[in-house]
């Protein structure tokens, strides 16, 4: 630790009054507090999670496009957290949401065409049947709202149908009780006809009472070539209008046909919803098994331990509050210019105050003592070196005769002063 964390942990110990004694406290009031929701999490029964996945691409029409199966489960999926359902399985298995299990419905994350039920409740067999009841009311729920489009949408269809109908009828009794195409189609043949007869009109012999032949154009026989052309352009939108009527009645028939179709697949559907329960075949069953108990222990441990510990800190913060702040001497004021006093301090220890000067050589041969000058060493300042035994010649059985030390007062040894 750096001395700026020393004193981080320094200010915030102080800021939470915890100094000293204190967190010996609190730490023995938060882990009797842990220990206590330990205690209680320990006491908790146990609790079983069932895992179901309910494959909706059996009971979804087969001409299902990846998209539409994809909105398909996810409306079986969001069907199942509905309010309503979750009364509607509560009622039928006679137990209630948040108190004796939990539920999540979610989309399969590997695949688009399940739907995944977690349950978790106290008993395996209870996580079983709610996880199947839920699946069932929830299948059953989205189906017979299919079921009802798809009979509305049939419904609807048919009326169209019957719309058209009624205005083909009305075109064939404006063409003249015949189908108007037809009717158009003669028409404009006629015209056609009576232009290529005009074109080159027959000739008729006659013979006289001289006896002679006389050779004459026929006459233009009724109605007139204007009146044929005026009914080709009567029937002329009435035969178009007959043709589109056909062939929207035509697509009516193909969208009728596949209404229909849906129809019988969701009642087929629905029929395989009602024997799930015997004969489970949309239904399929992952793993049952206990949940850990990991996560409630830790909870228990810390839903009191946090608690506890803050309302020890708060009573630390509230006692100092209340507590009498002792009064803070007075400052002593500090003339940061002034002068210090001498205060001459002994070169030698105490013990060696007063001893001979003794200078020897370089070849350890004791010399006379120089001359001390007061003005330069001081009263007490003076080096010397304490005379224990220098007559000795052997330097390495009595090592303090050598030199104590090389370097004086100012930095030389005593020889040169000496010399």
């Amino acid at each position: 630790m750096t001395e700026g964390d020393r004193d981080n942990s320094g200010e915030l110990s102080s800021f939470l009054h915890l100094t000293g004694w204190r967190p010996l406290v609190l730490a023995l009031i938060a882990g009797l507090a842990g220990a206590f929701g330990l205690f209680n999490a320990l006491g908790t029964p146990a609790e079983f999670q069932a895992r179901f996945t309910m494959n909706a691409q059996r009971i979804a029409d087969d001409d299902f496009t990846p998209q539409q199966l994809d909105i398909f489960v996810e409306e079986i999926a969001s069907t199942a957290r509905l309010p309503q359902i979750v009364r509607a399985v509560d009622a039928r298995t006679g137990f209630e949401i948040e108190v004796d299990y939990d539920i999540a419905v979610n989309q399969s994350g590997s695949t688009l065409s399940n739907v995944d039920a977690n349950v978790v409740a106290g008993d395996p067999d209870d996580a079983r049947t709610i996880a199947i009841e839920t699946l069932i009311e929830a299948m059953t729920v989205t189906m017979e709202e299919t079921l009802n489009a798809h009979v509305a949408s049939a419904n609807q269809i048919d009326d169209s149908i019957t719309e058209i109908e009624t205005n083909i009828r009305g075109l064939t009794a404006d063409a003249g009780g015949i189908n108007p195409s037809i009717a158009y189609d003669r028409s404009v043949q006629s015209v056609f006809d009576r232009i290529d007869r005009n074109n080159n009109p027959p000739i008729i012999s006659e013979s006289l009472p001289d006896g002679s032949v006389r050779q004459f154009e026929e006459p233009e026989p009724e109605p007139p070539l204007e009146n044929l052309r005026a009914e080709v352009s009567r029937l002329e939108p009435l035969d178009r209008e007959y043709r589109n009527e056909i062939a929207a009645l035509d697509a009516l028939n193909l969208r009728l046909a596949d209404r229909n179709n849906d129809v019988r697949d969701a009642r087929a559907a629905l029929s395989l919803i009602e024997t799930e329960r015997e004969d489970p075949l949309i239904i399929d069953e992952v793993e049952t098994e206990e949940t850990s108990r990991i996560a409630g222990l830790l909870t228990g441990l810390l839903i009191f331990a946090i608690p506890a510990a803050l309302l020890t800190i708060l009573a630390f913060v509230i006692w100092d509050a209340l507590r009498k702040k002792p009064e803070l001497p007075e400052a002593v004021e500090f003339d940061p210019a002034g002068a210090l006093e001498a205060d001459s301090q002994p070169a030698l220890p105490e013990g060696q105050r007063g001893a001979t000067l003794t200078v020897v050589d370089e070849d350890d041969e004791v010399l006379a003592p120089p001359p001390l000058d007061n003005d330069i060493l001081g009263d007490d300042e003076v080096v010397v070196e304490a005379e224990d035994d220098v007559t000795g010649d052997d330097d390495d059985d009595n090592p303090t005769s050598k030199k104590r030390s090389k370097d004086g007062r100012w930095g030389r040894d005593a020889s040169s002063k000496a010399g």
